[in-house]
């Protein structure tokens, strides 16, 4: 996995490696105030001293666990999406090769449509285009992101990421949720998931052989080569 530099961030490491639960308890207080001020009050809101009144704790304990503001926008927007994606690997993992597709597909409309996360994430979002650091560790959440669609298609084997086709796909489902979610939210009572959703199992049903194929022979040479 793929983490944040150590620099000033904290403690903490981006991606998290586990599930948020995992986290100390301190770290989960004041992500959840983080969170509920971005949901409530935006972007704008998320300041050391706001989120250090909500959740109870000093500016202190914010920077010693994320060690700056760009660390703690980072660890919301890691927790807001990190078990959501952890789901929807572990969903598809054990499932026999011709369920898994359809599985991963009703995972992501689960994450559209079950998730309130798209709103913080999209809030954040513009702010992440400005910052230069918080872009950068947004960046590194993304590839980790990457892995985990692999992962959910059964396709992580060793040395798929230095496969351009493989990585092209992973890149591909990662941008399925953030489209579908942003069309979702403009006609939330007209547009209908399932139709883009069916279409994009039904093409990648067609195309699976030939990538699974392609993840073996990417195993098969990175054996090789160690």
């Amino acid at each position: 996995m793929v983490s944040a530099k150590r620099g000033s961030h904290g403690r903490l490491r981006f991606p998290f490696e586990d599930p948020v639960e995992s986290l100390p308890a301190t770290a989960r207080k004041i992500l959840a105030a983080a969170t509920t001020l971005l949901s409530e009050r935006g972007y704008e809101a998320l300041t050391l001293e706001n989120v250090a009144a909500a959740a109870g704790v000093n500016k202190a304990s914010i920077r010693y666990n994320f060690g700056n503001k760009a660390g703690l926008v980072m660890a919301v927007v890691d927790a807001l999406i990190h078990d959501e994606c952890l789901l929807l690997a572990a969903g598809t993992e054990a499932l026999p090769e011709e369920e898994r597709l359809h599985a991963a597909m009703v995972g992501i409309r689960r994450m559209i449509i079950d998730a309130d996360w798209f709103r913080g994430f999209f809030d954040i979002l513009p702010h992440a285009f400005r910052d230069p650091e918080l872009r950068d560790r947004l960046s590194t959440l993304y590839v980790w992101w990457y892995k985990q669609n692999l992962k959910a298609l059964g396709l992580a084997t060793p040395g798929a990421e230095d496969n351009d086709m493989l990585m092209g796909l992973a890149e591909l489902i990662a941008a399925i949720p953030d489209g579908l979610s942003v069309q979702a939210g403009l006609n939330p009572e007209g547009f209908e998931l399932t139709r883009p959703l069916a279409t994009l199992e039904f093409l990648l049903r067609n195309s699976m052989a030939q990538l699974v194929e392609m993840a073996a022979e990417q195993a098969q040479a990175a054996e090789a080569c160690a």
